[in-house]
């Protein structure tokens, strides 16, 4: 268990840096009301995209699924615009954007059911959430040209992934532990259902209904983070790459992985959100711009990968 505690120490050390960035505090009040939930609501965030990117891989046996394929982001974003179209309070906005989020994956979860089996392809579920996405997102351009113009800057940064006013870290926080409790008894089943479908069928777990947990359970993760920070993309996608690569040469079991993807996520966060607090301040970053900027390269790496692996076999 040393790794386990290593990661920990590393976690609170990258906190206890990124709250000294910014230089001396004006006052008690920007520390206790502003830097420290913002820090907190990072960690939190980021270990909730990076759980629900690992059971979004383990379900479609795929390295490459990521949270916001499945169109939660775009069901959050076209239901928080609709309620600032509106003019509704910012408290009334979380809660609509959590709705879109859920109202989405519901329908991505009938789906799931109705038109999947034991051997057919899991993958029609990234291609209707892609379907999803450029549906809610053409609705989203729509819902920019109605906003009050003083609300419009506020808008695009959230969708761009922004922490500045995720003053409610406690969400994020109770996510993580919520999400853990239920996916942490699943990790045996997620071990199984990633060797192939046929073959946990054949130790008896039932695919489907294992499908179906792992859907709404990674669409609950996606929903609380998108809630609290807009569309912060890309930590789903890298953080559990490497923690399944570290984890295989150490041996570490499946509820190892999900634990070490909570802290790993969360500090990934914690530091893309430092730089986005200073690389042009006072001026701050919207900080899905930097995992984006994280994220793309090692995708194309990945792709890279794959072409190449794909043309080997081919020759041979």
């Amino acid at each position: 268990m040393a790794w386990l505690g290593a990661s920990v120490l590393f976690a609170l050390v990258v906190v206890c840096l990124a709250l000294s960035i910014g230089g001396a505090y004006q006052s008690s009040g920007i520390f206790w009301q502003l830097r420290l939930p913002r820090v907190l609501a990072a960690f939190g965030v980021g270990g909730l995209l990076a759980l629900a990117g690992l059971l979004l891989q383990a379900l479609l046996r795929n390295p490459l699924a990521e949270p916001y394929m499945l169109g939660a982001a775009s069901g959050a974003s076209f239901a928080l615009l609709i309620g600032t179209v509106m003019g509704w309070a910012w408290w009334a906005l979380q809660g609509l954007a959590f709705i879109g989020a859920v109202v989405v994956l519901t329908l991505m979860w009938w789906l799931l059911r109705r038109f999947t089996r034991l051997e057919g392809d899991i993958s029609i579920v990234l291609l209707l959430g892609i379907l999803l996405s450029a549906l809610l997102n053409a609705g989203v351009n729509v819902l920019l040209l109605l906003m009050p113009e003083r609300a419009l800057r506020g808008a695009l940064f959230w969708m761009m992934g922004d922490l500045a006013g995720a003053g409610q870290y406690y969400l994020a926080w109770c996510g993580v532990w919520l999400c853990l409790i239920l996916a942490l008894p699943m990790a045996s089943k997620m071990s199984a259902l990633m060797r192939g479908a046929l073959m946990a069928h054949a130790v008896g777990i039932s695919v489907q209904k294992v499908r179906v947990q792992l859907l709404l359970l990674a669409g609950l993760a996606t929903a609380i983070a998108v809630s609290e920070a807009g569309a912060v993309g890309f930590v789903g996608l890298v953080v559990p790459h490497f923690v399944k690569l570290f984890s295989a040469r150490r041996g570490i079991g499946m509820r190892g992985v999900m634990l070490l993807c909570v802290l790993w996520g969360g500090v990934l966060l914690v530091l893309a959100d430092g730089l986005a607090r200073t690389l042009i301040a006072p001026m701050q970053l919207p900080v899905g711009v930097l995992t984006i900027a994280l994220g793309a390269p090692f995708l194309a790496w990945q792709l890279l990968v794959r072409l190449r692996a794909s043309q080997t076999g081919g020759l041979a």
